[in-house]
């Protein structure tokens, strides 16, 4: 009877062994076997890639043990057409940014998926700027695109050139002698006088255009028709007139190396954005800002120190899209989860990368550090964009503003070098709008010859 138990026993513990080990098995062959899941994500440059290499991929091994992605770069002139190319012909595009000019254009397309059809609920972005949001959301109110950083503008101003040729050696001074367009021109001349012309307040006009610009935003149009006043456009000119009669001008293109040079030397200020000046707060001779002296001659470098511009504005920064065809939605809203809404995670890449996130919690805790930058004097920048940021609102921008805004800038030339009158450069302004884009705006009325004054014939569109 005992050996009759015993063996009944002994073959119940060896059939519950071998489904032990059928199950362990299974489970193996359904992990070795489980289908590596290809994503397609989209940019035109490698930050995005190295941040999810540096920070999401090693933190989600669950999630992206099966996914490979496919990442697909190119360059940022035509990135915008290509994107758009590939959404309208329903190519696999799971995962694409996109900046602030591009908004428009992103978010009014009927094949980019809402962040509600990635299941992101309303109540995960509370902590967004306000400003993000807008530039991520459609005509009808729908947020597709939710962005990584906030990117508020500054001027950096030489704080060497204020003591030697204006007298001032403190921040809240100079910022009074930049709050207004008046002040700020009275500036220019004040430092045209006193270096004897050696020191231009700017680089070149359109770098006013950023702050200009973003005032401006969501006044070129209502009810798809073209609406900005004749005053809004005379606001800029004048601007650039009156600038120009000051000599404030050096007259070089931004980003080239005469422009690089001359925020090394001779120029007394530039618009900037937090992209523009990082660096890293784990090791501070570790600057990624374009003004390394590793790339530059580096006179400048820890000699700037931070103003508000006249007119707030907000300068570049990366949205995260999806297409609306993906058939990764669940992947892809972890990723913009991660970057744009997880506090946790947005700290991680502000501290590592020195990016100013898109999430006022978590940059009102960094401003609290104090962390000192070495390029601006070791001034808290986060302290800096974040009040920049605050001030900052403006209405949903139309796929139009862009090209509208260039004909704007293509008769500023012209009007500051006094070679027509107002009236003749907001009406060729007018009517190169209305040759472009006819179906927003009519026939502009030429406006009556000045006495003694031969109205010009209208100009090519």
């Amino acid at each position: 009877m005992q050996c009759k138990t015993l063996t009944r026993l002994s073959a119940f513990l060896m059939a519950l062994l071998v489904g032990l080990l059928s199950v362990v098995s299974c489970a193996e062959k359904n992990d070795e076997e489980k289908e590596t899941v290809t994503l397609t994500v989209m940019s035109w440059n490698d930050d995005f890639r190295r941040m999810m290499e540096t920070y999401f991929i090693p933190r989600h091994p669950r999630l992206m043990d099966h996914v490979e992605i496919r990442w697909v770069s190119d360059e940022i002139v035509g990135y915008r057409d290509n994107v758009l190319s590939r959404l309208n012909a329903g190519q696999p595009i799971d995962l694409f940014l996109g900046d602030h000019e591009m908004a428009p254009w992103f978010t009014g397309n009927p094949h980019v998926a809402s962040l509600r059809q990635l299941g992101i609920d309303e109540s995960e972005l509370t902590a967004q700027y306000h400003y993000t949001r807008i530039l991520g959301t459609d005509e009808n109110g729908v947020q597709k695109g939710s962005a990584m950083t906030a990117e508020p503008g500054v001027l950096l101003y030489r704080a060497d050139y204020a003591a030697q040729y204006l007298g001032i050696t403190h921040q809240e001074e100079m910022q009074e002698r930049l709050s207004s367009w008046e002040s700020f021109i009275a500036t220019a001349a004040a430092l045209r006088e006193n270096s004897g012309g050696r020191v231009k307040m700017l680089a070149n006009s359109t770098e006013l255009w950023h702050s200009v610009e973003t005032a401006m935003s969501g006044l070129w149009m209502t009810d798809g028709r073209l609406s900005v006043s004749d005053e809004t456009a005379a606001h800029w000119l004048d601007i650039v007139r009156e600038l120009t009669a000051a000599d404030a001008f050096l007259g070089v293109k931004s980003f080239d190396d005469d422009w690089y040079n001359a925020v090394d030397s001779g120029v007394f200020c530039f618009y900037s954005a937090p992209w523009l000046n990082k660096s890293s707060a784990a090791d501070h001779a570790d600057i990624t800002t374009i003004f390394s002296s590793s790339k530059r001659s580096g006179i400048s470098f820890g000699k700037f120190k931070t103003s508000a511009p006249p007119d707030g504005y907000v300068f570049g920064g990366d949205w995260l899209y999806s297409s609306a065809n993906s058939t990764h939605k669940e992947i892809v809203a972890e990723i913009i989860r991660a970057f744009t809404c997880d506090k946790e995670f947005m700290r991680l890449i502000a501290l590592g990368n020195m990016q100013y996130v898109n999430n006022t919690d978590v940059n009102a805790e960094l401003a609290g550090l104090h962390i000192a930058n070495p390029l601006l004097d070791g001034s808290d920048a986060f302290s800096v964009y974040a009040s920049a940021a605050e001030s900052l609102e403006f209405a949903r921008p139309s796929v139009y503003d862009a090209s509208i805004s260039k004909l704007l800038l293509n008769q500023t030339k012209t009007y500051a070098k006094g070679e027509s009158t107002i009236e003749e450069t907001i009406f060729n302004f007018r009517y190169n709008v209305w040759k472009k884009f006819p179906e927003i705006t009519d026939e502009p009325e030429k406006p009556a010859p000045q006495p003694s004054e031969q109205s010009p014939a209208p100009p090519d569109a």
